[in-house]
């Protein structure tokens, strides 16, 4: 075969469609989207009546002093209550319940794998529904949320109390700090109008360095040299700004 036919012949194969690369994604059905929706709210119909009854037991719970038996004791109580109302949940879904009753009773219920994630540097909970961590100096929406106003309310106090500090009407604003020594504050009606504010700036096991610093884009290395100069030469340094 001449070159130009070879050539000719590998134009053709570069120009004939690729069925693979023009197979469209398709998109999730509706029936798909509706089916894991309704099984959400499920869940969320669920959770609301347990967090009365642990509410109602809660005392007794936190006198429970082996991690096993907290969660054989809040396991009774998730089968009571899906017996008593019929609701139809899969295995791994009575394993999620049990798991975040055990977060409630024992730690900070949906803050405790956002403290857990080395990652996030911030955790801003406005309201139950809008949950935003900082992440490598970005500010995203995570999933995560609370049940209702009084979810979040008690997450406050299960901060604030071993501290001996208080918030309510008369004083919505309280700062405080988390055992690793992570701030804390928050804010309740009615300085704040969607509902109970919490802020999170957590402690770093391992600060950050300057080329991380620079890396995150948070500064330059001209700005470093200069605050080395600064510092060198001993003057007065003033900085202001966010935390974040």
């Amino acid at each position: 075969m001449s070159l130009l036919k070879r050539v000719a012949r590998a134009q053709q194969r570069a120009d004939a469609p690729n069925a693979e690369a023009l197979d469209p994604v398709q998109p999730p059905a509706p029936q798909s989207r509706a089916r894991v929706a309704a099984r959400e709210e499920l869940l969320h119909d669920i959770r609301l009546r347990l967090q009365n009854e642990v509410m109602s037991a809660f005392d007794s719970l936190l006198d429970i002093a082996e991690p096993k038996d907290l969660e054989r004791k809040l396991a009774v109580i998730v089968d009571r209550i899906i017996a008593a109302h019929g609701f139809a949940v899969t295995g791994d879904e009575r394993s999620r319940l049990i798991g975040e009753l055990v977060g409630e009773v024992g730690g900070l219920g949906p803050l405790d794998p956002l403290l857990a994630d080395e990652t996030i540097t911030e955790i801003m909970v406005n309201g139950p529904s809008h949950v935003y961590i900082e992440r490598r100096g970005k500010i995203e929406r995570v999933d995560s949320h609370f049940l209702n106003n009084e979810h979040v309310l008690r997450i406050i106090d299960r901060i604030i109390t071993p501290l001996g500090r208080r918030i309510d009407a008369s004083s919505p604003r309280v700062d405080a700090r988390l055992p690793d020594g992570s701030r804390v504050n928050a804010v309740i009606e009615p300085l704040s109008l969607v509902g109970p504010v919490i802020t999170i700036r957590k402690f770093s096991a391992k600060p950050f360095t300057v080329d991380d610093l620079i890396g995150f884009g948070t500064a330059t290395a001209e700005m470093f040299e200069f605050i080395r100069v600064c510092v060198e030469a001993r003057l007065n340094v003033f900085v202001s700004g966010g935390t974040g």
